[in-house]
């Protein structure tokens, strides 16, 4: 006994029983009758009860007809499960609607000047007998016109007799839900209340990390090897473009600015012998050899200047050092090595006396005025996220407050672990308080802001993939809501579409509401072995 209930808790059966259970506590034992005992009185009346595809067979095995195969049934036609025939023709279901005085065919539960199995011949006017005119008027689809009398509303709302139609139901559209009596609501402890309405935009939640903006970043190095002579900021400080943070003393450097000096003098003689080789060609008494070979001096002498001042430049100087070096003659070994931005120095790696190659890293500037926020988003939600959607981003360590930016990047793949996707957002930063390396949760706005309804977790229900709600109309009548899910909060969840602010939402005992929704389910596999 043991094993077999350890098997009916792993069992689909078992649930459906708890649910049975649930819709006991409404109806009671014996006090109501169920559509199907409803229906089957009516076997005491003049009606031939033909439970269709039961019994219902093919002279070829391989036909099949449009009561043994759904596939074939009409469009929007509700069926009648219990007596397997189209519900607007179902007698025992719905006797005020039968035409005494027009022939029936028992056999396929059509009327015979409609019923294209025993007359093929209707077939090939497209089988309109099903439209005759003199049929009863019973809407568009066939189906609006029918009354379910046991419950009293309209057999296509019927969410007791109709639980398939939930499926296709578009958010705002219902099926109804009768209780068993007026008081059944109250005794099973439904509570309700109206949805709190608030201004939201559609979103996408992804999991976030700051990062350093590493477009506003640099490494400072210096570009000739050397010795630090001195370090005049450190880690933390906020400099300025150009400010000095290092000297270095480099054999190199004074190497090349001795070899500018040594090239200006001699551009300066060869300039000389250029201008007076000019003036006497021009008077006509140096010949025009010795003119042409003082210009090619001169240009030579103009063009070694100028490459070894790109030297000095590729060193880190400035123009208008320059310009100094030659106003002072200065030959020193000393490189300043200078901030290339507006910034924080974020690391340090500089210190007095050690002998360095270029290309060490000495300080780490950054510009904090902005920050990366480096996305992991759900793979399912990509098709939602676009560059330049607005992001807002929290960090439990910092409550309070939301910092907001757009995606500059969307990653062209899935991680094949994880089934996110990365992208990054830039954000700005003026408090100061954002750290590299925080982790927090990032909202991606995929609209415009518009009115959401929120309302409870626990007042929303799944049902074969879709998410509903239910509404109560009267005491006695609740409303299968479909809806459409936004963000969840903690403990609510926003809706976007489906809900009307004074709509008067089940919050306490929706499960039980959901149970006499599916009680023309239960039983199926309670007594299962």
């Amino acid at each position: 006994m043991r094993t077999q209930y350890r098997h009916l808790s792993r069992s689909p059966a078992y649930l459906v029983c708890a649910l049975a259970a649930a819709s006991l506590i409404l109806s009671g034992c014996g006090k109501s009758e169920t559509r199907a005992g409803a229906r089957q009185a009516d076997k005491g009346a003049n009606v031939e009860v033909d439970l269709g595809s039961t019994a219902h067979t093919h002279d070829n095995q391989n036909e099949a007809c449009f009561i043994c195969d759904p596939s074939k049934r009409d469009k929007g036609r509700l069926w009648c499960k219990e007596h397997g025939r189209y519900e607007d023709r179902c007698w025992p279901c719905h006797p005020e609607l039968e035409e005494k005085d027009r022939l029936f065919c028992k056999e396929h539960a059509l009327y015979e000047d409609e019923c294209f199995l025993c007359h093929p011949e209707l077939k090939a006017d497209g089988e309109a007998a099903l439209d005759d005119p003199s049929a009863p008027d019973n809407g568009e689809d066939g189906n609006a016109g029918l009354q379910c009398n046991e419950h009293g509303v309209p057999e296509i709302e019927c969410g007791i007799c109709q639980p398939d139609r939930a499926t296709s139901l578009e958010p705002g559209e219902n099926l109804k839900v009768r209780f068993p009596s007026i008081e059944a609501a109250g005794k099973a402890g439904i509570v309700t209340e109206r949805p709190r309405i608030s201004q939201s935009a559609p979103s996408v939640k992804a999991f976030c990390e700051a990062q350093y903006n590493l477009n506003a970043m640099a490494k400072i190095t210096p570009l000739a090897g050397g010795v630090i002579h001195a370090v005049r900021h450190d880690v933390g400080e906020r400099v300025n473009a150009g400010e000095t943070l290092v000297i270095l003393h480099s054999a190199d450097a004074a190497s090349a600015k001795s070899d500018y000096l040594t090239a200006s003098v001699e551009r300066d003689i060869h300039r000389q012998t250029f201008e007076r080789e000019k003036r006497l060609k021009e008077q006509q008494i140096s010949a025009e050899s010795e003119f042409l070979d003082a210009e090619a001096a001169y240009r030579t002498a103009g063009l070694a200047l100028s490459n070894l001042k790109q030297k000095l430049l590729n060193l880190g100087l400035a123009e208008n050092e320059i310009t100094e070096i030659e106003s002072k003659q200065d030959t020193t070994a000393d490189i300043k090595i200078r901030a290339p931005f507006d910034g924080t120095l974020i690391e340090r790696a500089a210190v007095v006396g050690e002998a360095i190659e270029m290309g060490h890293t000495l300080f780490t500037i950054a510009d904090l005025s902005t920050y990366w926020l480096s996305l992991s988003i759900p793979s399912d939600h990509i098709d939602q996220v676009r560059l330049n959607r607005s992001v807002e981003a929290h960090f439990p360590e910092l409550p309070g407050a939301t910092y907001t930016g757009r995606i500059t990047w969307v990653d062209t793949a899935v991680d094949a672990r994880s089934r996110m996707v990365r992208a990054r957002a830039l954000v700005a930063e003026r408090s100061g308080r954002i750290k590299a390396g925080l982790f927090g949760e990032a909202q991606i706005l995929t609209g415009d802001a518009r009115g959401s309804a929120i309302v409870q977790r626990k007042a929303v229900q799944r049902h074969e993939g879709g998410a509903f709600v239910f509404v109560q109309n009267s005491p006695d009548l609740f409303s299968l809501r479909r809806i459409a899910l936004g963000e969840v909060d903690g403990d609510d969840i926003h809706v976007i579409a489906g809900l009307e602010p004074n709509d008067m939402v089940v919050t306490e005992g929706s499960f039980i509401v959901m149970s006499e929704f599916l009680k023309s389910r239960l039983g199926a596999g309670c007594v299962d072995e």
